[in-house]
């Protein structure tokens, strides 16, 4: 069989317009067999199983599974709000196949407050904004308080006789527990667990009056009447329950959303950032997700990096006022 060669000045001429176009000609060679991810990645996850970060990055990590060619791995490293997941996350390899779950009190309100800037998320690469739930004062449905004023009026005559569970302190659970201390002049004791989880299974143990957290963490104790929702810290009332007040209308001007989102190690390379947030991105449209979505009554707020990078600044510096106001600086 004869062969023709092909002159090397026809490959120079179309190497030079290949690259001329913004090509590279390995990368055409490479089609159909993506360099990234090559191995499981690792989705670290700062809170205990069960509660609402854990639930999320399970749900998330199963969505994704058939979008990108390899698993994920959830792995839990509960303490310290958050931040020791983001002291192991910050150590690992910036490859791609190392991902952290972060919300806003993971990555900002708790470095903020204990002084860590390098556990802050500017430390890191903004992958993806995902979704947000609401925050949810819950009581239980055997208990003389009926309603949020009923729980002011006894807080205000017997201080520290409230307990209130919920996660790390630092987290939004505790930052809207404080916040709606000072606006209703309150004061009651905060009792933190490590994830939503923990601290469900302590209220439903009747060791906390109150339990403040996200729906998706107790609708199936809601919908079973072993509690009852008193108030929502949102801009207006929710649609999920309908008839219960949020902080605000009392007129104690608290309202915070629990974010979801996740973030890799400072200098993982820019394209494998794409791959993941493209990758969460189609991830939302998986049926599996939708229905986590409508089940946990939450709603979806996709950002990119660049868009995610430039919410997370404003957020630092809202919440840096907050801090400052409530005196929680570290000095």
């Amino acid at each position: 069989m004869h062969t023709r060669s092909v002159p090397v000045g026809v490959l120079a001429f179309a190497t030079l317009v290949l690259l001329l176009a913004g090509g590279d000609p390995s990368a055409s060679l490479a089609q159909g067999r993506p360099d990234f991810p090559t191995r499981p990645i690792t989705f670290i996850v700062g809170f205990a199983p069960g509660g609402g970060a854990d639930v999320f990055a399970r749900a998330l990590a199963d969505a994704a599974k058939s979008v990108l060619p390899q698993p994920f791995a959830v792995e839990n490293r509960p303490g310290a709000g958050g931040t020791a997941a983001a002291a192991h996350a910050a150590g690992r390899p910036a490859d791609g196949h190392t991902i952290l779950f972060a919300h806003a009190g993971s990555s900002i309100i708790t470095p903020i407050i204990t002084n860590q800037p390098s556990l802050k998320w500017d430390a890191f690469e903004p992958v993806a904004r995902i979704h947000a739930e609401e925050e949810w004062l819950f009581g239980h449905p055997d208990s003389p308080w009926k309603t949020i004023d009923d729980v002011v009026a006894y807080a205000k005559a017997n201080p520290k006789k409230v307990r209130v569970a919920g996660s790390a302190i630092g987290g939004i659970d505790s930052f809207v527990v404080l916040s709606w201390e000072k606006a209703a002049n309150v004061d009651v004791e905060y009792i933190p667990h490590e994830g939503g989880g923990p601290a469900t299974l302590a209220f439903l143990g009747k060791n906390a009056e109150l339990l403040i957290g996200n729906v998706s963490e107790v609708v199936q104790h809601v919908e079973a009447k072993k509690m009852v929702p008193l108030a929502v810290a949102s801009e207006k009332r929710s649609p999920i329950f309908p008839d219960v007040p949020t902080l605000r209308e009392k007129g104690w001007d608290v309202a915070m959303v629990q974010w979801r989102s996740v973030l890799a190690p400072k200098g993982t390379p820019a394209p494998r950032v794409a791959v993941l947030a493209e990758a969460f991105q189609k991830a939302m449209a998986a049926e599996s997700w939708k229905t986590f979505n409508r089940n946990a009554k939450a709603v979806d707020l996709y950002l990119g990096p660049a868009d995610f990078r430039t919410f997370l600044a404003a957020e630092e510096e809202r919440f840096a006022k907050i801090i400052d106001q409530l005196g929680l600086r570290k000095k």
